[in-house]
């Protein structure tokens, strides 16, 4: 991609292209990739996603969400939904609904009328967003950050670091283990 053109990118993103939630001066930072369309990104939502909750409202740790799109269009749409809602403040909502209501990988899911309707379904209804979704707003920057985080996350998703050290996938499967480690 020649990076000389501008792209329209989120005003709400850090410069690595991620959504920080949490509080400031937390003493711990996660940075967590997650693709909307992966399968073991939704169980690692449904059993640690409490977790990483509780910790950042705690204020113990803030995590830094820096969403693929590796799965393919789905994902992509999906990820330009997620930079809309992030500049409504609802990111964590709708990445939540996004996940409860997966399609089965490569089944042609997250449609326009599918991003709305879950976008809907969490408040997000305003004419930015419907028209970010529709036209696809920041997709040329979700296939950007994309190329960047193929080299940061060459294992694939879920994947995570904590403080700059990635966590071992037996830790960030298991809801217990990673609490403590995120306490630690």
């Amino acid at each position: 991609m020649d990076s000389s053109r501008s792209i329209p990118s989120p005003n709400s993103h850090t410069p690595e292209g991620g959504v920080l939630l949490g509080r400031d001066g937390a003493g711990r930072r996660m940075v967590l990739f997650e693709d909307p369309q992966c399968p073991y990104c939704r169980q690692f939502e449904e059993a640690c996603g409490g977790v990483l909750k509780q910790a950042r409202d705690a204020g113990t740790c803030t995590v830094e969400y820096r969403m693929r799109c590796f799965l393919g269009v789905e994902s992509v749409r999906a990820d330009n939904a997620l930079a809309l809602a992030a500049e409504e403040d609802r990111f964590d909502e709708l990445r939540t609904e996004l996940f409860s209501s997966q399609p089965p990988e490569g089944s042609g899911g997250f449609t326009t009328a599918d991003l709305l309707a879950l976008g809907q379904a969490v408040g997000l209804t305003s004419p930015r967003y419907v028209s970010g979704v529709e036209q696809g707003r920041y997709k040329a920057w979700v296939l950007q950050r994309e190329e960047a985080y193929q080299a940061e996350d060459p294992v694939g998703t879920p994947a995570a670091w904590l403080d700059g050290h990635q966590i071992d996938s037996r830790i960030l499967g298991d809801p217990k283990a990673l609490g403590t480690l995120l306490r630690g």
